[in-house]
């Protein structure tokens, strides 16, 4: 790898560090959602990918709201609820994760 390489991969990193460092911090109560989505899903013996064919959603959006990064919708609480046999546990948080808005995003002066 040349060093204009590195260079570019390493600031694309600092870049990303950055953004996270600048306030995209995520509602807690979307990680709230995702740890016993997470568990119910384990527990049943479920992969990511055998739970996203089963709620008819993409692998990448299970992650996400496994991991906290995206929030879950009422259709997809339905359908988890139903496959993971998560007794309402999962639709018990739909209204805070629905209420959960991100931080407003602060101009930042320019540099």
């Amino acid at each position: 790898m040349s060093a204009d390489n590195m260079v570019g991969t390493e600031g694309q990193a600092n870049s990303r560090r950055r953004r996270r460092a600048e306030g995209e911090e995520k509602p807690a109560i979307w990680v709230g959602y995702g740890k016993p989505a997470k568990l119910f899903r384990t527990r049943k013996g479920l992969t990511r990918q055998e739970l996203a064919d089963a709620v008819g959603y993409s692998i990448e959006l299970v992650a996400s709201i496994e991991q906290g990064r995206r929030p879950a919708k009422a259709a997809f609480t339905e359908a988890a609820e139903r496959v993971l046999g998560a007794d309402g546990v999962l639709a018990e948080l739909q209204e805070d994760v629905d209420r959960a808005k991100l931080p407003s995003r602060r101009s930042k002066p320019k540099r």
